[in-house]
């Protein structure tokens, strides 16, 4: 082999080492490449998914809607974008008694109560009985009939008849309302005495006058 040939041939071997490494080179910096922008998608789809977890709540609404559970809403949302989000007032609520502008927070409960139904009289029975007894039991007729009239349903009662209770002004029948949205209608009656302001005596004053 000649020096001229020795030559090329040590000048093609460097070449294509040159080449080779190149291109592993190359092939290197795009897989890197390809990794970090891998890692970056998964960095923002992980911060966008933590921003919309801050940005939503969880409520609990039941009751008179026709969708009840449990809703994620926007952060700031109000009483009437959840009972939306539940698909609106089924038929029979009673929607004066919700405060569709109240600020929703975390963990709320919102409950939507049914309209309370009048009860009928019973005109046959008493008919029956006003021929039937004297005068003493028609008396006590009468004075039951009262006081059946004084009992306060503190679960579906407005503020105005929460209002009439012995000792129940407007703020505290407010807050017998803003404790029933929140928690949901009571379910004992001495459940009443976690509102703020009914203690153990105001409780004592009313609780004949009152029923679930």
């Amino acid at each position: 082999m000649t020096e001229e040939v020795k030559k090329r041939f040590a000048f093609i071997l460097v070449l294509a080492i040159l080449i080779a490494g190149g291109s592993f080179y190359f092939y290197g910096q795009k897989n890197s490449s390809e990794q970090t922008m891998a890692n970056v998608s998964a960095e923002l789809d992980g911060a966008a998914k933590a921003k919309k977890e801050r940005d939503e709540i969880v409520v609990y609404i039941s009751g008179a809607v026709n969708k009840p559970g449990i809703l994620r809403v926007s952060a700031g949302s109000r009483v009437v974008d959840v009972v939306n989000s539940a698909g609106g007032f089924a038929p029979g609520a009673d929607a004066d008694k919700v405060n569709l502008a109240k600020a929703v927070k975390d963990g709320m409960h919102v409950n939507v109560p049914m309209a309370a139904v009048p009860a009928m009289k019973n005109t046959g029975a008493s008919s029956h009985t006003s021929t039937r007894s004297n005068q003493t039991n028609t008396n006590t007729n009468v004075r039951n009939s009262v006081n059946s009239n004084d009992i306060v349903n503190i679960n579906f009662a407005s503020k105005d008849e929460l209002d009439k209770l012995p000792g129940i002004g407007p703020s505290l029948a407010e807050r017998i309302i803003e404790y029933r949205q929140e928690n949901g209608n009571f379910g004992e009656l001495t459940e009443l005495k976690k509102v703020p302001g009914i203690g153990e005596a105001k409780y004592n004053q009313i609780k004949d006058k009152i029923t679930l």
